[in-house]
């Protein structure tokens, strides 16, 4: 009777790596997730991008950077809102640094991070050089670059 099962395990053992690779595949070009696999994303999904998930961001970047893979990029945000979003952020600042109410030194710290980020962000849109380091920036870097936007035409 074992003899009887080698011709099938020789038959369908092929056809069932065939197809596995195939939508394997298929699914790392882009095509629908496989069944088999939902289950397990939807399971360890989250797991795993805890515990790995700067690992495989490293990874893609630099994989994106070589040229072996092509993300779709977001279109980038248009000047305009980055100008609304850092007179946003300007009066925030003003208004936190004016202000009684508790803990003013971390909703100052905030405001300031996320000021600066919005204002490196127009440097970049508008080709301006940025200083490279940590967010906060220091008072002098901000009011360099708040000069350098000012003398290539953006205002807020």
């Amino acid at each position: 009777m074992e003899a009887g099962w080698w011709p099938l395990v020789f038959l369908v053992l092929p056809g069932v790596v065939y197809i596995a690779g195939f939508s394997a595949l298929d699914w790392m070009c882009g095509g629908e997730t496989p069944r088999s696999v939902r289950w397990l994303r939807r399971r360890l999904g989250p797991a795993l991008r805890r515990r790995w998930g700067h690992h495989s961001a490293a990874v893609l970047g630099a994989l994106e950077r070589v040229g072996v893979v092509t993300r779709r990029r977001d279109d980038p945000v248009p000047a305009v809102l980055l100008s609304l979003e850092l007179r946003r952020l300007a009066y925030e600042v003003r208004r936190i640094d004016g202000d009684q109410q508790p803990h003013r030194a971390a909703r100052l710290a905030a405001a300031l991070a996320a000021y600066d980020h919005v204002l490196v962000q127009l440097c970049t849109h508008a080709e301006v050089p940025t200083p490279i380091g940590l967010l906060p920036l220091d008072p002098r870097d901000r009011l360099g670059l708040e000069a350098d936007l000012v003398a290539s035409g953006l205002d807020w």
